[in-house]
């Protein structure tokens, strides 16, 4: 049975991914400074910071799928030197023990909010555009990847995920906001897209959680990857947030744009198709409409 080691696995893309794992036949190792609030019974957990990780830590593992991760945009941008510090910190660390453990291949989920200003649909051969630190740590972490399959030998790949949404989805995220907005009798907040907009808010192309982690899956097995290669995970479709918060319904109030968002993230997913046999399955309106007369 293969071992996966699991970073962050106190996480919500985590736990799609522990289980899609465990469904699977894998073995799993989740490690978090965190104890997970639904852990797994199949699953091992160490409660211990990434930094922390030592090779004996890794005996055993063939892969690593790493997820812990500062992930909140607005908080990088208020605190650069600690989210630097973390994020590229213990992603160094991990590389190194994993390149020293013979890992099979190291799995890192980056970010579309790095494609910045470029014409969508954004292709992963586009020159990167960060807007604020967060963005940039993982364009950093992406160089260091690459780096470590050709230095070290490390099999790695960068998958580029767009905008995430599905079950237990963390409380900072677009459409858990907007239901607890909902549930507590407020008006649904939306930021306001740029003046270049035709569009009252922007548009994202949203994903499905558990869509993710069976791409996290399909990547450490294919023969295709480790090469340091970027695959965008996303729909390919372009859903406005104004149309996500009328799915949750209710009152709708607007704030001024903000300098750091682009208005329209679109992938092109022909290389998740092409290399990984990959497409995404769940659509997010449909999931929202039955999500909500399940938990309102």
């Amino acid at each position: 049975m293969k071992k996966v080691l699991v970073t962050g696995s106190s996480g919500f893309i985590a736990f799609h991914a522990i289980e899609n794992l465990i469904n699977s036949g894998f073995e799993v190792l989740g490690v978090d400074i965190v104890e997970p609030k639904n852990p797994f019974k199949e699953c091992n957990y160490l409660k211990k910071n990434v930094i922390d990780l030592t090779e004996k830590d890794l005996d055993g593992i063939d892969y690593v799928i790493h997820l812990a991760c500062d992930t909140n945009i607005k908080n990088s941008i208020e605190n650069p030197v600690q989210t630097t510090s973390n994020n590229l910190g213990i992603t160094v660390k991990l590389l190194s023990l994993s390149s020293k453990k013979n890992i099979k291949k190291l799995i890192f989920p980056s970010t579309a909010s790095m494609y910045g200003n470029n014409a969508i649909p954004w292709k992963e051969d586009m020159v990167s555009d960060p807007g604020e630190p967060y963005s940039w740590q993982k364009l950093s972490i992406e160089y260091a990847l690459k780096m470590w399959a050709s230095r070290y030998k490390l099999p790695t790949t960068i998958l580029r995920l767009f905008q995430v949404f599905g079950e237990s989805q963390r409380k900072d995220t677009a459409i858990a906001h907007f239901i607890r907005q909902k549930k507590e009798k407020k008006p649904i907040t939306l930021i306001r897209s740029s003046s270049k907009s035709k569009f009252k808010t922007g548009r994202r192309d949203w994903i499905y959680v558990k869509d993710i982690a069976e791409a996290f899956k399909l990547t450490l097995l294919s023969n295709e990857t480790g090469k340091g290669e970027i695959i965008n995970i996303a729909s390919g479709e372009l859903i406005s947030v104004e149309e996500i918060a009328k799915t949750v319904g209710g009152e709708i109030t607007f704030l001024p744009s903000r300098d750091y968002e682009v208005d329209d993230h679109l992938a092109d997913v022909s290389k998740a198709k092409k290399i990984l046999n990959w497409e995404y399955k769940t659509k997010v309106i449909p999931w929202l409409e039955d999500y909500l007369k399940k938990n309102l």
